[in-house]
């Protein structure tokens, strides 16, 4: 896994822990995946991928 990545995941963790933000960031990042769930290039793993993760929370 490559040093971006692990970043990547220690901020996300990170901003989720603190909530210092107006918007709860697990919101955010829920629209993010939905935004890029219907965005284009259809038919990429990026996509296919946000798509999946945003039905997973909508089971919730």
């Amino acid at each position: 896994m490559s040093k971006k990545m692990i970043t990547s995941k220690e901020i996300l963790l990170n901003e989720l822990n603190d909530q210092a933000h107006p918007e709860k960031v697990e919101d955010v990042i829920f629209w993010a995946l939905e935004h890029y769930a219907k965005s284009e290039p259809k038919g990429t793993w990026g996509r296919t991928i946000a798509f999946a993760i945003k039905e997973r929370i909508l089971e919730v």
